[in-house]
């Protein structure tokens, strides 16, 4: 990991330390770590292969597992309030989840040999810069021009994302914004691979001109689905990539834990975009849904100072 990356993930991690029986919010996590939120989560998952909030349980059952196994009997009653669960049962479904035994059979019978096996992805923080974990593509530097979209944001169970998209195709048909002549982009704020079915975020896009903004601006209070937004200006690491979208995930987790750890680079304020460059007139020009072809190309972006 490179030493500025390093160093604010320990000031991240030693505040969680001495906050272990504390709720906390990423976004103070983020300020601490002095990294953009909007990259601290995916960031994170990428260098310790879980999220947070797991992290986090884990963290919490280490210590509550200490406090079972060794010293005195202590009740879980007591573990729970010292470490900040809501109740009792709480803490039995958190520290079974992490470590495998429940309280009571660890406390009993300790199984040592798992329990330090459970504490390893704390330390496995580490760049994986082997080959088979590097894109057959190599990373571009370029500068992406301000644009705005107007998108259709889902937020929740992913299995119900392929709804929202036709959805989204079914309104720029109505005001002919077809891919012959506008872009089609994602805004990823997390991945469905890793994201509690609640919190998968991702907005759906389209370019638009100036033109067919002036067009939709007086419409803005009748179209409670759709959002005006932006890419702004600057600079980005870009990867071009073709594929399936299981791949796109590895590619993110490329950039971030092994390029930005290479590098040394400052994130921007905006998360991860991908452009998709294969959207097919037949899929507006129909009504039935369409399966995707594969492999789907696309541009993923990730903005850099």
């Amino acid at each position: 990991m490179s030493h500025r990356l390093d160093q604010a993930f320990e000031r991240a991690l030693a505040y969680l330390d001495q906050h272990l029986n504390e709720p906390f919010e990423l976004q103070a996590l983020a300020d601490i770590a002095q990294i953009p939120r909007c990259h601290f989560d995916p960031l994170f998952i990428a260098l310790y292969h879980m999220p947070i909030d797991a992290y986090v349980e884990l963290l919490k059952s280490l210590e509550a597992a200490h406090l079972l196994g060794f010293g005195q009997q202590v009740s879980l009653v007591t573990i729970a309030a010292k470490l900040g669960y809501c109740n009792e049962q709480h803490f039995i479904e958190s520290f079974t989840r992490s470590i495998g035994q429940s309280p009571e059979s660890f406390q009993q019978a300790p199984d040592w040999g798992d329990f330090f096996a459970k504490q390893q992805p704390l330390k496995s923080f580490q760049a994986d810069m082997s080959q088979q974990n590097k894109p057959s593509n190599s990373v571009e530097i370029v500068s992406f021009d301000a644009q705005a979209l107007a998108v259709m944001e889902h937020h929740g169970d992913s299995a119900l994302l392929p709804q929202t998209i036709a959805t989204f195709i079914d309104w720029r048909r109505q005001h002919g914004l077809s891919p012959n002549n506008c872009r089609t982009f994602n805004l990823l704020y997390s991945t469905p691979e890793l994201s509690v079915k609640t919190q998968y975020r991702i907005d759906i896009g389209v370019s638009l001109n100036t033109e067919t903004q002036a067009k939709l601006n007086p419409l803005a209070s009748e179209l409670s689905q759709i959002k005006f937004k932006s890419i702004p200006q600057g600079r980005c690491a870009m990867i071009k990539y073709s594929g399936d979208d299981n791949g796109i995930a590895a590619v993110i987790t490329y950039l971030y834990r092994d390029w930005v750890n290479a590098n040394d680079v400052t994130l921007r304020d905006f998360p991860v975009y991908l452009e998709r460059l294969d959207i097919g007139e037949n899929e507006f020009a129909n009504h039935e849904p369409i399966q995707p072809v594969y492999p789907q190309h696309m541009l993923i972006y990730l903005p850099i100072v």
